[in-house]
């Protein structure tokens, strides 16, 4: 008997229940290899050969401790399991801490890496100095009283909180003021102060104090210092007032008569 044609069968179609041996067995295959896999990682995850036991703390030596004490994780954490984003995360937390990287060292370690932040400034109290990066950022480190830094003064950045919000204007401002000074030898500064009216003052390491006034205009001051110095000569200088540049004037060490600045 002939079918229609929209009753026959397609060529090479498979028909229910004829399913090739070997597609079978293939399938088996990889279903044990699943099974066993899952379970080898499983017993990795398990098997006390890869139970966390150490971190490492690498890097400055002064932040090391300060870092360990900051990371905390659970007993019994897995190497293979252990959170590295939140190692990084809790290393990071402390101030003094620039950037932290963690990398597992196998069977059963976590090494983190940790880079300093580097202090442009220092704010000095009676008990600890409080370090600041180029960011504003505060941080402190053991036994580091930043020798050499450009110390920060003003009203209320002795009263802030490490870490905290308070005196944070007052930081940043002096930082822009150190930011327009420059790299100039010339220009190294020991000290700069912002004093309740606003103004600026800044003391040299040749032992001279110049006014800058309030924090404007501070590149045209910049290179009107620069200037003053190369002409004048730092250790003639006792005070340079340049709150207001068209104005400026010197007060040479060796008499009290003020004179203008050429």
């Amino acid at each position: 008997m002939a079918f229609d044609a929209t009753h026959r069968p397609a060529l090479g179609a498979v028909r229910s229940g004829d399913v090739s041996p070997l597609w079978r067995l293939r399938l088996a295959v990889g279903i044990l290899l699943v099974v066993l896999g899952a379970e080898l990682v499983y017993i990795a995850l398990a098997s006390p050969r890869f139970a966390l036991r150490t971190v490492t703390i690498e890097g400055d030596s002064q932040i090391a401790p300060m870092v360990a004490a900051s990371i905390k994780l659970p007993g019994n954490t897995s190497m293979l399991r252990a959170p590295v984003g939140l190692v990084e995360r809790q290393a990071e937390s402390v101030p003094a801490v620039k950037e932290a990287r963690v990398n597992r060292a196998f069977p059963n370690r976590l090494v983190v890496t940790v880079e300093r932040r580097e202090a442009v400034a220092v704010i000095r109290g009676a008990e600890r100095a409080i370090l600041v990066d180029r960011g504003g950022v505060a941080f402190s480190v053991p036994d580091e009283w930043g020798w050499g830094l450009p110390e920060l003064v003003s009203p209320h950045l002795l009263e802030a909180k490490l870490g905290g919000d308070a005196g944070a204007k007052d930081i940043g401002l002096l930082l822009t003021v150190l930011k327009a000074l420059g790299p100039e030898p010339k220009l190294r500064t020991t000290r700069l102060q912002l004093h309740p009216d606003g103004q600026v003052e800044i003391a040299l390491d040749s032992g001279g104090v110049v006014n800058l006034g309030r924090p404007t205009e501070l590149p045209a001051k910049a290179k009107l210092l620069e200037a003053a110095l190369s002409q004048i000569g730092p250790e003639r200088i006792a005070r340079l007032d340049l709150s207001e540049p068209a104005a400026a004037f010197w007060e040479p060490r060796e008499r009290t008569v003020a004179s203008a600045v050429r």
